[in-house]
């Protein structure tokens, strides 16, 4: 389970607000109306996902943790269960300012297509990236692609359209560099 900004960690105050994520399970048919985004393991939920905004890393420093997220192993690469860190960062750099300079419009296209905010949408990718990967990749020799399948299902039921959310993690320092989305074939 991830934590958010007001919980503490190892005595450092976190930025976001101590919630749960609400993941509800495409399994147990329990759809929303209309359309939604949906993993293999999760149906995004924009009331229970909502997040703070860009503004959490407000006068922060970057090295700051904004969220420390859960993360499974990947035995075909050696890499061990554990923790990711993401951190405020910097635009230029990793971490949540990184991901907002560079990839608010990307997650911003499938946040419009469920009327939610980027970063609810992002925030709920990388939750289940890093938890429920599709498939996890060597970048480099001291970073792993964590990648899920996010799938907009439409009013009919039918997958309409879907992208793969990469999450750059670093082994080295447990943080997530960058995150993504690539659009693909439905």
């Amino acid at each position: 389970m991830r934590l958010l900004a007001a919980c503490a960690l190892a005595g450092t105050a976190l930025l976001a607000g101590c919630q749960s994520v609400g993941v509800a399970d495409p399994a147990t048919g329990t759809a929303p109306d209309g359309p939604y985004l949906q993993t293999a393991d999760a149906i995004f939920d924009p009331v229970a996902d909502d997040v703070a905004g860009t503004e959490a890393c407000d006068g922060v420093a970057g090295r700051e943790a904004l969220e420390v997220f859960d993360r499974v192993a990947w035995p075909e690469l050696d890499v061990a269960a554990g923790e990711a860190t993401l951190t405020c960062g910097n635009a230029n750099g990793a971490g949540w300012r990184h991901i907002a300079d560079g990839h608010t419009g990307d997650f911003g296209e499938l946040a419009d297509e469920v009327g939610s905010s980027w970063e609810d949408v992002a925030w709920f990718a990388i939750d289940q990236a890093l938890e429920a990967p599709t498939s996890v990749e060597e970048y480099r020799d001291d970073i792993v692609n964590y990648d899920v399948r996010v799938e907009l299902v439409g009013d009919t039921g039918d997958v309409e359209r879907a992208w793969i959310v990469t999450v750059g993690y670093g082994l080295s320092s447990s943080s997530i560099i960058t995150s993504f989305p690539d659009e693909v074939d439905p």
